[in-house]
């Protein structure tokens, strides 16, 4: 009797390092070390370097900014999209966003609520030669980012552990972040500066007809004109968030007004 094929043991253990290693990604930690990797898992770095880079390979993972480093990949985005119910966004949104990337000559960014917080998932750069900001797919953003204050706004509460995430800031930050909150829920819309880092961003809600699907956002640098900038900025950005709703068969809550 001829014997059954099976996975071997050596199979099943690069599944569970496999798994092991995408479990290390988290809402504060978006991007993996290889020495880091290896110390967590009891493994030498030869045989770490090996499991990341074959991870890569196949677009689990993805570059990261430094040397040795790695971020959540195309493929491991994409599986996020489909079990959270939000592939179609993705295949609605890349087309409108690189339009308006270009016409806003400024970076644009699709983000998906995951279990670590908001995770971008699509990022379109402008066709021309000014400095832009690059910013990698697969990143995970902080809660208190524009698109982490329109995703508290618009979830239903309790939703992946939104709630426990708000309870780590500190007080006086949580009621600051409260207060956005409370803004972008009225305007459909939130405007973050961060002049430490030189960024602002601006984000608005993506529905679908189950309700919030995605944010969108534009991305550009602080600088002199921000206060030109950003008012067409935010119109245009929701103006994308509107049209990406009604492409979705979505709705804006009614309890949210656009000023």
């Amino acid at each position: 009797m001829a014997k059954t094929e099976g996975p071997g043991r050596a199979d099943i253990q690069a599944v569970s390092r496999a798994s092991r290693i995408l479990g290390l990604f988290h809402v504060d930690r978006s991007e993996l070390v290889t020495a880091d990797v290896a110390i967590e898992l009891g493994l030498n770095r030869t045989t770490t370097h090996r499991y990341l880079t074959s991870m890569a390979s196949i677009g689990l993972l993805g570059p990261g900014s430094r040397l040795s480093s790695y971020v959540v990949g195309p493929l491991a985005t994409k599986l996020g999209a489909i079990a959270t119910n939000s592939a179609e966004v993705l295949s609605v949104a890349p087309r409108h966003m690189a339009a308006l990337s270009d016409e806003l000559g400024a970076t644009l960014v699709l983000s998906l609520w995951a279990s670590t917080g908001p995770m971008v998932v699509h990022v379109a750069e402008p066709r021309t030669p000014n400095a832009v900001l690059t910013i990698r797919t697969g990143t995970v953003l902080a809660l208190s980012t524009a698109q982490g204050v329109v995703f508290t706004a618009f979830l239903p509460p309790g939703s992946s552990h939104l709630d426990q995430r708000r309870e780590r800031l500190a007080p006086a930050a949580r009621d600051a972040f409260d207060a956005e909150v409370e803004k972008a829920r009225e305007e459909c819309l939130s405007v973050s500066v961060r002049r430490e880092h030189g960024v602002v961003t601006v984000a608005a809600p993506v529905f679908d007809g189950e309700g919030l699907c995605a944010t969108v956002a534009v991305v550009g640098l602080v600088g002199s004109t921000l206060d030109t900038v950003t008012p067409e900025r935010s119109r245009r950005i929701r103006e994308l968030a509107a049209l990406l709703t009604e492409e979705l068969g979505g709705r804006v809550p009614e309890a949210t007004r656009r000023p």
